[in-house]
């Protein structure tokens, strides 16, 4: 990288600060690690830090069949939320593994709290003998959201239609609240 972008990049975090609110209360918060938040070039600047992420975590992982059986896909990643996969669980726990040591040498964590393993149309299977876990805290099974997006295990498309529909219908509903109450007409674009 250049030197003189280097040097622009760290002015704008010199002596960084935020202000954070709660109630009455505040704080001045001077951070030290991390993007700006709603910086535009935060998400530049994240995802090559975590550019080398993708190899490392997957490396000697087949990872997941795709629907044309020739092609695997061992992860996605969009901005800090990331998808691992594999048709294997002794891969989907070795990539826990290498994402834990990843993250640790990166200086980054996971959200347990926010971190869930689906085994996808496993109708008939039981759950299994030794759970996943990430720096020894089982994550949880069944489902889970991924860039709003709701996924089961069986790939439901009613509950993701369902998930996806309330927020919708609230919406909706509160557009037409507020036409109605500032007595705004129907009329065309």
């Amino acid at each position: 990288m250049p030197s003189t972008l280097l040097s622009v990049i760290k002015h704008m975090y010199e002596n960084d600060e935020y202000i954070l609110m709660d109630g009455e209360k505040r704080a001045r918060v001077h951070p030290t690690n991390g993007v700006k938040q709603g910086c535009p070039l935060s998400p530049l600047l994240f995802s090559l830090y975590i550019n080398d992420m993708g190899r490392e975590i997957s490396e000697g992982i087949e990872g997941a069949v795709t629907g044309d059986r020739v092609n695997f896909v061992s992860h996605m990643l969009y901005a800090d939320d990331l998808v691992l996969t594999t048709n294997d669980p002794g891969e989907m726990q070795t990539m826990l593994n290498k994402l834990r040591t990843y993250a640790e040498k990166k200086g980054l964590s996971v959200n347990t709290a926010k971190s869930e393993v689906v085994h996808f149309n496993s109708n008939f299977v039981s759950p299994l003998q030794t759970p996943f876990t990430y720096d020894g805290v089982v994550l949880p099974e069944d489902r889970f959201k991924y860039l709003g997006m709701l996924l089961d295990r069986r790939m439901n498309p009613k509950k993701a239609e369902e998930h996806a529909v309330r927020p919708f219908m609230a919406a909706q509903s509160r557009i037409s609240e507020f036409a109605k109450s500032h007595e705004l007409k129907s009329r065309p674009h």
